[in-house]
């Protein structure tokens, strides 16, 4: 992986190669300037995570969770200690995602106090799964972590998504008590110290 800064962007681009694609991942803030596909990408996203929670018996409908997908960037905003980043899949010999519109995965922070920040939304299409696409995004979204000054990250998933588990516990993660409440018997919450 590379990392490296675009446009004086305020965030790291990341890069994984895969075939005849790579996938970057960029920050997405929702402001007028910004390429609207991003905006409707992660929108799309949202959707099918929720779709896809559904089809495994997990209804969101208790957090709110529609309401997010409209309101972008929500409490994801980069100027409320959060941030909103998608993964995109951009064919060999593009320069960058402006000539791709494949956006492939997301994720999302958002505070819960001044120390300590929520990985949300993490989600990758079937398609572009076990091939470093959520190692990518991870990673992104610790590092923002910290940028931002959290000294913690947590976040809460179900054991029934065995790979996002395992995911987080590669990356450091250690299972904690729950800090949120969730109806599922299978929720599992986790927590990253600095």
């Amino acid at each position: 992986n590379s990392f490296t800064l675009r446009n004086n962007q305020v965030k790291k681009v990341s890069f994984l190669k895969m075939s005849a694609h790579k996938t970057e991942i960029i920050p997405v803030k929702c402001h007028d300037d910004e390429d609207p596909v991003l905006r409707a990408g992660v929108a799309e996203l949202f959707k099918l995570y929720f779709d896809e929670l559904f089809e495994l018996g997990c209804d969101l409908g208790f957090q709110g969770f529609q309401n997010e997908w409209i309101d972008l960037p929500g409490k994801y905003d980069f100027g409320k200690m959060g941030g909103l980043f998608v993964a995109v899949s951009v064919p060999e010999g593009a320069e960058s995602q402006k000539d791709s519109k494949d956006v492939v995965g997301c994720v999302a922070i958002r505070p819960l106090d001044d120390n300590c920040g929520e990985v949300k939304r993490m989600y990758i299409r079937k398609s572009h799964r076990r091939n470093g696409v959520g190692n990518l995004l991870s990673q992104c979204i610790i590092d923002h972590a910290w940028e931002l000054g959290y000294n913690e990250i947590k976040l809460d998933s179900l054991e029934r998504l065995a790979g996002a588990v395992k995911l987080y516990e590669n990356l450091g993660f250690s299972r904690i008590d729950p800090y949120c409440e969730c109806p599922e018997e299978d929720h599992v919450c986790m927590n990253l110290f600095k």
